[in-house]
């Protein structure tokens, strides 16, 4: 598949220059013809498709392992993030003087399910950071011998900044300290292997980079990790006997299945399986390298425009994300509005998010109407 041809699959390519994937992404047409192909059987031609949508659920959550490099049985589904990171938040057995370590620099659904804790007696140590890089020395330094959990993000929602995962990963076993990691911001742009960076448990949403709709995510949760959290009881928690629904005895799932708790979001479940479809039909290797290229672009083009970034110079830590501080940043997001150019605001700073399917030729647009900008607001001679 070429860049022209995933081109095609994105209609809105052909009138506006969208990059804002870390918010949330367009639909493809794939994803939108099976919602549609999904709502139409539960319109008219087979309303109670509840079984035989299985197979469906079962290949989704096959391409989601393969997308973490992990085996199916460790992934169930989760409405969201925040849902997913609260089943760790909440399955753990916590004691009084328990602490969990997180960096600074968080997105709120990577805080607050620990900060809940604290009226348990668990502590939150934040990670000091600077314009949204942590090091791993700073990391290391905030562990403590009642440290149970460190939780970062893959990516962080602002900076860009792209954590060392395996690093954090080593570091958490050598302090035998569960390792979590809310993938939101890299998964479906960047590639990421659970068993080789050492995760217990991961938590992602389907609607930014990975292009699905809101209201589906899932978790992974490690084999090593399973038996220590508590799981939620609801009615699909474990085997379902249709015989003897009334005789009510509570067996979980031998595997991730435990953590789900009720009926699923079928048609999320839809756009999810045709969203990743063609994502590994475009190349996993190829929609990184795409993603890294175009914020490459857009971050050296926005140097030379003379905007200062939030985050790391670094290409080893680089994501899809660029940030960059202007000293009229409202008055800047409302004139690329105006220009079809979509970006976002968050902390009073501008950020740019582009993937794998922006062209070259929509980071100049973006330059171009940044640098435009510069000409409207000066003074006239």
């Amino acid at each position: 598949m070429t860049l022209s041809d995933l081109r095609k699959e994105f209609p809105h390519t052909e009138d506006s220059v969208y990059v804002n994937h870390a918010a949330m992404s367009p639909l493809s047409r794939p994803v939108v013809a099976a919602l549609e192909a999904y709502l139409h059987e539960r319109h008219r031609t087979n309303i109670e498709n509840y079984f035989d949508f299985f197979p469906v659920i079962d290949e989704t959550l096959a391409r989601l392992a393969r997308l973490i490099g992990a085996r199916p049985e460790r992934v169930a589904y989760a409405p969201n993030t925040s849902y997913g990171l609260g089943v760790l938040a909440q399955g753990l057995d916590w004691r009084p003087g328990d602490r969990v370590a997180v960096p600074a620099c968080e997105f709120p659904a990577n805080v607050f399910p620990f900060v809940n804790l604290e009226r348990r007696g668990v502590a939150v140590d934040f990670i000091p950071h600077e314009a949204g890089v942590f090091s791993l020395e700073a990391v290391e330094a905030a562990l403590t011998p009642r440290t149970r959990v460190l939780t970062v993000s893959s990516v962080q929602f602002l900076s860009g900044f792209r954590a060392d995962l395996a690093a954090l990963g080593a570091l958490c076993r050598a302090h035998d300290v569960i390792f979590c990691v809310d993938g939101i911001q890299s998964l479906g742009a960047l590639r990421l292997d659970v068993e080789a960076c050492g995760i217990d448990f991961l938590a992602s949403g389907g609607h930014k980079w990975l292009m699905a709709t809101t209201g589906i995510g899932f978790i992974y949760v490690a084999e090593r990790l399973q038996e220590r959290l508590a799981p939620a009881a609801g009615w699909l928690h474990g085997p379902v006997d249709w015989e003897r629904l009334t005789e009510y005895e509570l067996t979980f799932h031998p595997d991730a299945r435990r953590f789900r708790t009720g009926t699923l979001n079928h048609a999320g479940i839809a756009a999810l399986h045709a969203a990743l479809g063609l994502h590994f039909e475009a190349g996993v290797e190829w929609c990184e390298a795409q993603t890294l290229d175009r914020a490459r672009a857009l971050a050296e083009g926005l140097s030379r425009l003379g905007l200062r970034r939030y985050g790391s110079e670094d290409p080893a830590r680089a994501s899809g994300i660029v940030t960059v501080a202007h000293p009229d940043v409202e008055a800047l997001f409302e004139h690329l509005k105006r220009r079809g150019i979509t970006a976002a605001l968050r902390n009073r700073l501008l950020r740019f998010s582009p993937t794998y399917y922006n062209s070259p030729e929509e980071v100049e647009a973006a330059l171009e109407a940044v640098a435009d900008f510069g000409k409207v607001r000066a003074p006239s001679a």
